[in-house]
């Protein structure tokens, strides 16, 4: 039977280092103990909260009134060929950048620029994780999930994720009622380098690469931007870049000719929010002795040590503030809050 504890501190849990208790608390590693833990908290009428590798999450200081599952599902890799190239099954539980490193290693195509991102494979397809030019929208081919209210597991294909920008149908109220347990990529033996993002391209021009080079690449180019987040508390990229209407965007590249920006589509633009927090607000490295913008990208917040989860909050929350104000653009997090009144 699945062990369910109670009032389990959900600190250590995320990349961040903060969080109150969880008020029960299961480490689930199959099938079976995930339909156990969700019949329990069914009888007891609990809700149901679920945590992966914890690197996308801001849990609140007084925790979380749930039964919080830690998906710990990480099944050996699987791999199968079709006519459209090879499918690569992994368990939710498995930490991403361990699948990604073994998909490098056996010559396969298709998830090496989203190198080194931390978090498992089960928070891919919610959050439909991307960098470097690639989304895992690209080459997910389905979601195997399990039905918390009918207590089944189903399938999902790409198409039925509905993947958005850092989103997908997982992250809606529907959504919430599944629980990924793993995922199926479609992948390719035959070289297909993507290196148009400008610091790969930069580095690549005109040269032959291979797998090897464009993981190492990323991880360098990463390592540079991004702290480790086995050192510091950091979440990655805290915030969403922002995608603006084109008419507010010519205004704002008015005032800022030097700002990037990528095409959408005809009515939309992306634009780069750690350039903005960086060299419109001066942000880079800002904060507190206890919570701050990373010195190597604007885009990242870090706890600096002792930082509680009100606190982070609450820098987050200016940092949006001063986008608004300064630029008339409403930012978004990245990062989803857990246990907080709004």
């Amino acid at each position: 039977m699945v062990a369910i504890q109670q009032n389990v501190p959900l600190k250590k849990y995320t990349t961040l280092q903060v969080g109150g208790p969880a008020g029960w608390f299961a480490d689930i590693t199959n099938e079976q103990e995930l339909d156990q833990a969700v019949c329990y908290a069914q009888e007891n009428k609990l809700p149901v909260f679920v945590i992966g590798g914890g690197s996308n999450v801001l849990v609140s200081d007084e925790g979380v009134d749930a039964l919080v599952l830690k998906m710990s599902i990480a099944d050996a890799v699987t791999r199968e060929l079709d006519e459209e190239g090879v499918l690569v099954t992994a368990g939710a539980g498995m930490v991403f950048d361990a699948l990604v490193s073994w998909t490098v290693a056996e010559g396969l195509w298709g998830l090496e620029n989203l190198s080194h991102i931390p978090g498992s494979v089960g928070a891919t397809p919610v959050q439909n994780v991307g960098a470097y030019g690639t989304e895992v929208k690209d080459v997910i081919d389905q979601v195997r999930v399990y039905n918390i209210e009918e207590r089944k597991f189903e399938i999902f294909t790409a198409a039925e994720c509905t993947f958005g920008y850092r989103d997908s149908f997982f992250k809606t109220a529907a959504g919430k009622r599944y629980i990924i347990v793993s995922v199926t990529y479609r992948l390719t033996t035959e070289p297909s380098p993507q290196i148009t993002y400008r610091d790969l391209a930069e580095r690549f021009a005109d040269q032959e690469v291979s797998l090897a080079d464009v993981r190492q690449a990323v991880i360098e180019i990463r390592s540079k931007k991004f702290p480790n987040w086995h050192e510091v508390g950091t979440a990655g990229s805290f915030f969403k870049n922002p995608i603006i209407a084109r008419e507010k965007f010519e205004a704002l590249h008015t005032r800022y000719p030097e700002m990037p920006h990528y095409e959408v589509d005809s009515a939309t633009v992306k634009v780069p929010l750690g350039w903005i927090l960086d060299k419109v607000l001066g942000l880079k490295g800002a904060g507190t002795d206890k919570v701050g913008q990373y010195q190597g990208q604007a885009l990242v917040l870090i706890n600096k040590g002792n930082a509680t989860a009100t606190e982070i909050a609450a820098h987050a929350q200016s940092v949006v503030t001063k986008v608004q104000q300064e630029t008339g653009i409403d930012v978004e997090w990245e990062v989803t809050r857990v246990g907080f009144d709004t």
